[in-house]
């Protein structure tokens, strides 16, 4: 009897669980079913509402498509004018500049968007986009996140055209030639371009209208303009096919800053360093004639380092570059001269050379720093000549003739060396009697290789006697 209970109810709640597995598997069926359904009806009425929602506002769907979508491309014409110059960034590779940009183009399907009674409409930007299509032009070559619109407005003529008018202030990107620094000419270049139709899309055209492009500012800061232009072109950079529009802006660097920040300082420091010739020879102005030479090369190094902070790292090599190492060669020279003199003057009591160097040098540095420098600086200004070709003829006349001028004089001091040692071999007599000065008597020689001698054999003992102390 126990037994047919427990069947009895085995066999009931195997079948209660078979009903809710059925009830569940029935369950997941339906959802599956029904949930396509269900997203097909939410997405036509998410649709529907944003159809609703545009008609509503007086949207026209059809207005965002472009004019001749499948007929040709659309013709934009666009006008640049540069308004203020805020200097450039040569560092980071940038400048900055307040930019006004105009753009038309013909739509006549807006036309219905004028009241009645007006010959032309004027909206803001974010309000046109939303009514009518745009071409989406925008500054290209503008440093990220750098682009501030001032103000911006639509214009539109019962005609059909559109004018989109804007002004911003914009940092743009520019890859500066810096291998004519400071006597180099920059081209600053506002591009412009559409940020989502390729070239066979919208096409940009020069407006031609008076006024459309130009440049306003007159002050240019380090620079002076000498003239602009505005031209469009295709970019062809693989896929990306697009057509540009720019404004060109020559620019030349003034010499008048350059010359008050590093030309004079530097100049003055290099005819400080020229008063070392002018020192007497007598031993308590050794030291001032070197640390002067020497400290003028110190300072003139700190001008070094302040011309070229406005420069890049990877700046390359530029006529300011062979200015500074031409001024900083010379004054190593002197130094080289002062230290040479010295020797000749107080070691090899040579007076006669010592002196006649160290007049030639008064006329020869100063003539060689202002043959040097008016090269660099007539040769780069007017581009007479190559910044290679200016290398090789500095360095090659500032070698010439500082060693032409230490080459006579040396050749006369150590001939006079070379003719004592060929009279008496490796004697003192002959450095003795030109120096008029008593030789060592043979006797204090001989007490002084006996008294070397007895040391040495001392210190041995010396050693000796710590090494058996050593081991003991």
């Amino acid at each position: 009897m126990q037994r047919l209970i427990l069947i009895l109810v085995a066999v009931a709640l195997v079948a209660i669980h078979c009903d809710a597995l059925s009830i569940g598997i029935k369950r997941e069926a339906t959802e599956t079913v029904s949930s396509p359904v269900v997203a097909m009806f939410q997405a036509s009425e998410i649709s529907m509402s944003a159809e609703d929602e545009m008609t509503s506002d007086g949207l026209n769907p059809d207005l965002m498509v472009r004019p001749n979508a499948g007929k040709g491309t659309d013709k934009v014409k666009f006008g640049l004018r540069a308004m203020n110059f805020y200097g450039t960034d040569m560092k980071h590779h940038t400048f900055s500049i307040d930019v006004v940009m105009s753009i038309r183009w013909n739509d006549t399907r807006v036309v219905e968007l004028i009241p009645d009674g007006l010959d032309n409409l004027t909206m803001a930007r974010a309000d046109a986009e939303k009514v009518m299509w745009m071409p989406g032009i925008i500054v290209s070559n503008r440093d990220i996140e750098k682009y501030e619109i001032i103000s911006a407005s639509v214009s539109i003529d019962r005609t059909g055209e559109v004018r989109r008018v804007e002004r911003a202030n914009a940092r743009c990107m520019k890859r500066f030639l810096l291998e004519e620094y400071p006597f180099d000419s920059q081209t600053l270049a506002i591009n412009i371009a559409s940020s989502k139709y390729m070239l066979d899309e919208v096409t940009l055209v020069p407006d031609e209208e008076p006024g459309a492009g130009g440049v306003e500012e007159a002050i240019w800061g380090l620079y002076q303009m000498r003239n602009w232009s505005t031209f469009a072109y295709e970019a062809l950079d693989g896929d990306l096919k697009k057509s540009r529009g720019t404004l060109n802006i020559l620019v030349e660097r003034s010499l008048d800053k350059y010359s008050q920040d590093h030309l004079l300082p530097g100049a003055i420091v290099l005819m400080i360093s020229w008063a070392v010739f002018y020192f007497p020879f007598a031993n308590p102005f050794i030291t001032a004639r070197l640390m002067l030479s020497i400290l003028a090369l110190l300072t003139f190094t700190g001008l070094i380092i302040k011309s070229t902070k406005e420069l890049p790292g990877a700046a390359p090599f530029n006529w300011n570059d062979l200015l500074n190492q031409q001024i900083q060669t010379i004054m190593f020279l002197v130094i080289v001269i002062n230290i040479a003199t010295d020797i000749w003057f107080h070691t090899f009591q040579n007076e006669k050379v010592a002196r006649r160097m160290n007049h030639e040098c008064k006329m020869l540095i100063p003539f060689i720093s202002i043959a040097n420098i008016s090269v660099i600086m007539i040769g780069g200004s007017h581009h007479l000549i190559t910044l290679g070709h200016a290398t090789f003829l500095t360095k090659a006349l500032c070698i010439g003739i500082l060693g032409t001028c230490v080459g006579s004089n040396a050749y006369g001091l150590f001939g006079l060396a070379d003719a004592i040692e060929n009279a008496t071999p490796r004697s003192d007599r002959q450095f003795d009697k030109v120096t008029q000065k008593e030789r060592p008597p043979p006797f204090a020689m001989l007490s002084l290789a006996t008294l070397t001698i007895a040391m040495a054999f001392t210190s041995k003992d010396a050693d000796d006697d710590d090494g058996d102390d050593c081991d003991m």
